[in-house]
């Protein structure tokens, strides 16, 4: 059981994470790497209102972005980009991450204390509570428009069946964006391919790749923590395409800005078999300017399987030197 640390984070309204806000991640983050007994910190996101996950799909996937971004600001500036740290939805993920027994450490400002008290009652073993600063007069701003804010024009779809596609080694933040999205876009089953070791013969340091099982493995995992309820069919792939021209239930696929064709590609197929056509829902900001933190994007911050695997192998190397 992995020993992890929970930031308990409310938010008063979908727009953008203000700096107090990035403030906590960063000091939670801070504090999780200077303590050696926490290994993974769970960001859990307290969302105002209700509305529908496609309804709000640009808003939460920038909330992500942003949270991300300022932990792995953090990470990198430490030297520890591969810290494990996951941004959960509270309400969304469908458990109590407080009540989880893998958590040891909580983080929350004073004012959201009381709350983490009445987790700490209901546990066998209680976690310990680390207090943090943040801004009061952003948060009370932030707080006194929450009421307009909360005011959402949603016409946004439920599906029943989702699906995403990758290789998922080394699970970065990117990956966790998609998976996140299209977890909480299903009301029922997703669906996710992952590449078959087959076709990734010519990906640099393969050999650092781990096994089609074990990104099998990882993937459950980690759906297991953004959204229990759901029925998780994770398979391996040896196409483009996978279950999209062999499942015709399936009714929305999420892709990357940059994976944009395969998504039409999958429906040209589709369309061959006489399956209704997958509604194309886009993950646009793991390279976008509107989500920068410190200056910083997804992009600048270059999160890639092949630039994990290049970071391994040479802290591996100079270790044997």
């Amino acid at each position: 059981m992995t020993t992890t640390a929970v930031l308990l984070l409310p938010l008063s309204s979908l727009g953008p994470v203000n700096n107090s806000q990035q403030s906590l991640v960063k000091q939670a983050v801070q504090e999780s790497l200077r303590r050696e007994d926490i290994k993974k910190l769970l960001i859990l996101v307290q969302l105002p209102g209700t509305f529908t996950i496609d309804g709000q799909w640009e808003q939460l996937q920038s909330i992500l972005c942003s949270l991300y971004v300022t932990q792995l600001n953090v990470t990198y500036a430490a030297d520890a980009p591969l810290f494990d740290c996951t941004v959960v939805f509270d309400g969304w993920c469908n458990y109590s991450a407080g009540l989880e027994p893998s958590v040891k450490l909580m983080f929350a400002t004073e004012q959201d204390v009381s709350q983490v008290d009445s987790w700490n009652q209901q546990r066998n073993e209680a976690f310990e509570i680390h207090e943090l600063t943040g801004s009061e007069q952003e948060m009370t701003t932030s707080s006194s428009s929450s009421t307009e804010n909360n005011s959402y024009n949603d016409n946004g779809r439920v599906f029943d069946k989702t699906i995403v596609g990758g290789t998922f080694d080394h699970i970065h933040a990117g990956h966790k964006i998609l998976l996140t999205m299209t977890a909480l876009l299903a009301s029922k089953t997703i669906y996710v391919g992952v590449t078959d070791d087959v076709m990734l013969k010519s990906k640099k340091h393969r050999e650092l790749i781990a096994s089609t099982q074990d990104r099998i493995e990882n993937v459950k995992e980690f759906l297991h923590v953004v959204r229990r309820g759901l029925e998780y069919i994770v398979v391996p792939i040896t196409d483009p395409y996978g279950p999209t021209i062999t499942e015709p239930s399936v009714q929305a696929l999420v892709v990357s800005k940059e994976t944009e064709k395969g998504g039409d590609a999958c429906n040209v197929e589709r369309a061959k078999r006489d399956f209704p056509p997958l509604v194309i829902r886009t993950i646009d900001v793991i390279s976008s300017d509107s989500t920068a933190v410190d200056g910083k994007d997804m992009g600048a911050l270059k999160i890639s399987s092949t630039w994990i695997r290049k970071y391994i192998a040479q802290h591996s190397q100079e270790q044997k030197q």
